[in-house]
């Protein structure tokens, strides 16, 4: 694709919206500039959805009308100081489009580069280290197009840029620094244009940014605002010198906006003085939507919460099995699944223990290949931040719960405890419950069979015989543990014997014995 015409906008404007709705949470989080009252992403939800519910019921046919619908909706339904600088970014960008009916790559750049002058030009102080910051650095990595490319590849560099310019927004503003966070608004831009990326390539979803996450405001101590009240209105006049207002309202507090037509103007201030800003305002015309909010009770809120939260990593896995259940807890795992083969949880199941764990980022070991699947799809579903360490099988995560450290990020967490998955064999002895083929040959209904990782590789009549022969061929020269989990029609008479013969045959070898009291099958081996 090398241009967009009118009929694309608005399921690409729908996609940026879906993008920032998932992640509000952690944008939220982010919050620190210029208050810590943790609402950056709910702001950039609200306006985007005013945008939308605008487009939903006016005609979009031509580019020209969905500029004008965005920048009216985006200046009506603006939140915060996100949402109205936000406001400012996409009337930039509508300044330049609505001439053009077909828009690609050299017309994008221009806009983007409009987009920085509008939204500039709209703070009375501009601060670096902002998403207005990331807004100028893509747009700087927009200009190095001076011919036409192919849309996606033009985006995804621009974004590529745009994400280290959030990476970098700490270096240029302490407060950031200090609470170990990327600048909010700035983050939100990124996972507009990732949505619109993914929409354009006609991706169901954006792509995942978790690489780029740092870890989000942890404590907010002995907050002291200057100003209390955050401030927003809508004011309706015949006309007024948008200058000159701005000029009066600026000594009564900060984060001053003052943006739109003289005749249709949004103001956003953080002010103590409430009375003189309203009447200044109401002096000039007709105010609507007045939206006051205490941010000093946000903030002290805000920190309860927070106080209140864990910062770490939970564990959420999948067994069957009281003795199972009660090793994985020991080794940390706070919510089990029900669930195993023949009784694979579902999706809905899994999401409930993740939502269960007092935790904003959870780790998943589905301990079977059927419910992989099924635990990587939680990821849609919650804001949490997901991981899966893809276990086929119980031994697999006892293994990989060994390697998790909690002081560890969620992605160093998941690669450590997946890189330890291919070192570990399980074994499985069952009885079969039909005849039927196997790639061993014939089985009949009542045989033991033995399989490994998950392969039928012997069968017999004999629980011994099966188990002795399934472990010797899972043993190598650098098999140094084997542990049993039995489970329900285990004679323990016949797990002494094999205990017996496999520290006779093999007495390099540690052997391990836990009770497992999982359902089907009687032993369950594991070989590291």
């Amino acid at each position: 694709m090398t241009e967009l015409t009118a009929s694309d906008l608005p399921n690409l404007i729908k996609a940026s919206l879906s993008a920032l709705r998932k992640h509000e949470e952690e944008i939220n989080k982010l919050n620190v500039y210029p208050v810590p009252d943790g609402d950056t992403g709910t702001n950039m939800v609200f306006t985007m959805q005013a945008v939308c519910d605008e487009l939903s019921k006016s005609e979009c046919d031509t580019t020209e009308n969905i500029c004008k619908i965005l920048t009216h909706g985006s200046l009506m339904g603006g939140r915060g100081n996100s949402g109205v600088i936000l406001s400012q970014i996409i009337k930039g960008f509508c300044e330049i489009l609505s001439t053009k009916e077909f828009i690609d790559s050299v017309s994008l750049a221009e806009a983007f580069e409009n987009s920085v002058q509008v939204a500039y030009r709209a703070i009375r102080k501009p601060v670096e280290g902002t998403m207005l910051t990331v807004i100028k650095d893509a747009a700087a990595a927009a200009k190095k197009f001076d011919k036409e490319i192919e849309l996606d590849i033009f985006l995804e560099y621009v974004l590529s840029e745009a994400k280290k310019s959030v990476m970098r927004t700490p270096e240029l503003l302490p407060v950031l620094k200090e609470s170990g966070v990327v600048d909010a608004g700035g983050w939100g831009l990124v996972l507009m244009g990732s949505g619109v990326l993914s929409s354009m390539r006609g991706e169901t979803e954006h792509e995942e940014l978790t690489e780029y996450n740092m870890p989000t405001l942890q404590h907010v101590e002995d907050i002291s605002l200057e100003y209390q009240y955050c401030t927003e209105f809508l004011l309706k006049s015949t006309g007024i010198d948008i200058s000159k207002f701005e000029e009066q309202l600026a000594p009564l507090g900060d984060s001053l906006l003052v943006v739109g037509s003289e005749t249709l103007t949004r103001v956003h201030i953080h002010t103590n003085d409430l009375g003189t800003v309203l009447d200044l305002a109401t002096n000039k015309g007709s105010v609507t939507g007045i939206k006051i909010n205490n941010m000093q009770e946000e903030s002290e809120e805000r920190a309860e919460k927070i106080a209140e939260d864990t910062s770490g990593i939970g564990l959420v896995a999948v067994a069957n099995g009281e003795g199972v259940k009660k090793i994985l807890l020991s080794l940390g795992v706070q919510r089990i699944v029900n669930g195993g083969q023949t009784m694979n949880p579902s999706t809905a199941d899994i999401l409930k223990a993740v939502k269960d764990v007092n935790a904003a980022k959870v780790i998943i070991l589905p301990n079977n290949k059927n419910v992989i699947l099924a635990a990587q799809r939680v990821s849609e579903l919650t804001k949490k931040e997901i991981g899966v360490v893809p276990t086929k099988s119980i031994p697999q995560a006892f293994s990989a719960l060994l390697a998790f450290d909690k002081d560890n990020p969620l992605a160093l967490n998941v690669e450590n405890m997946s890189s330890l998955l291919f070192q570990v064999k399980t074994g499985e002895i069952t009885k079969a419950v039909r005849d039927s083929k196997t790639p061993i040959g014939e089985v009949k209904k009542g045989d033991f069979i033995g399989l490994t990782n998950h392969k039928v590789s012997v069968s017999g009549k004999s629980f011994i015989k099966t188990a002795t022969k399934l472990i010797d061929n899972m043993l190598d020269d650098e098999s140094e543990v084997v542990t049993f989990l039995f489970g329900e029609g285990i004679q323990e008479k016949d797990l002494e014997k094999l205990s017996k013969i496999i520290s006779k045959e093999h007495s390099d070898i540690e052997i391990e014995i836990h009770e497992g009291g999982q359902a089907l099958y009687p032993l369950i081996i594991g070989v590291e």
